[in-house]
Formats: structure tokens, C-alpha cells, sequence
């Protein structure tokens, strides 16, 4: 297993040092187009909503993020300052009453993408783990 890890601070500002990353790591494994794209799609919700929801759009707050390389699949890591959430209580943003909302699609987009496999909260913050399945 390979595993490469990288810690933003400045808020949304710094989403283009994760750009490279996950572009870096997707080129070295060889994954497709398609996947890189999707895999990009989905991480960048999850980052945006560790600094919006998480760290409250506190600039002195980090997020860390990490990638575990596997033969078979992807598991990474999105660590913020936040309590943590569940997803399931979410509201479903394809229902009819959430339709206009100008947000709240975030976790529908990286579940469409990816396995929420857990969220881990302790006193620093909380942990978003996701599984793919390269293509």
C-alpha cells in the first residue's frame, strides 16, 4: 500500500495544492480519465465542506488529507477541526422541496462517487474516510 498525505491551511485557497496532489497520484497509478475526473469531483466536496461546515471558513484551521493506494482500491482521508456529521441525516437534495436550494448537494455527489466507509470524531476534529474502486 501506498500512502501520500497533504495538509492545507488558508481555507479554499489551497484546493489547487490538492488538485495536484490527487492529479499526481492518479497519473503515477495510471487511473483513467474518467475516474481522475470523478475521483477530483468528489474529493473537492469533501474539502469544501471541511473548511465551510467543519472549520467554520476559519483560515487558521487545516484540513488534512490522505490517500491509501491499493491494488484494488482507493481509501482516502479528509481531516477538519469540525464535531463531525451523520449523513444519513441529511436532507435529500434530489427530493422535490430541495430541488431550487443553492446547496446541499456536497455528500450526494461523493456518495454517487464513492463509499462513505466512516467518520471518525474525536476532540481535535473529525475524519471522512471513502472507498473507490478505480476505473
Amino acid at each position: 500500500m501506498i500512502r501520500s498525505e497533504i495538509v492545507l491551511t488558508g481555507g479554499y485557497s489551497e484546493y489547487h495544492a490538492l488538485y495536484d496532489c490527487i492529479f499526481s497520484i492518479a497519473e503515477r497509478e495510471g487511473y483513467s480519465n474518467v475516474f481522475t475526473a470523478d475521483l477530483q469531483l468528489s474529493i473537492k466536496e469533501a474539502f469544501v465542506n471541511a473548511v465551510k461546515h467543519g472549520n467554520r471558513d476559519r483560515a487558521d484551521f487545516g484540513v488534512a488529507c490522505s490517500f491509501d493506494v491499493a491494488a484494488d482500491a482507493l481509501i482516502v482521508s479528509i481531516r477538519d477541526n469540525g464535531k463531525g456529521f451523520n449523513p444519513d441525516d441529511l436532507a435529500n437534495p434530489v427530493d422535490s422541496r430541495a430541488l431550487l436550494k443553492q446547496s446541499g448537494r456536497g455528500v450526494h455527489i461523493i456518495r454517487s462517487i464513492a463509499e462513505i466507509i466512516g467518520i471518525e470524531t474525536d476532540s481535535d476534529g473529525s475524519t471522512l474516510k471513502l472507498r473507490y474502486i478505480p476505473y
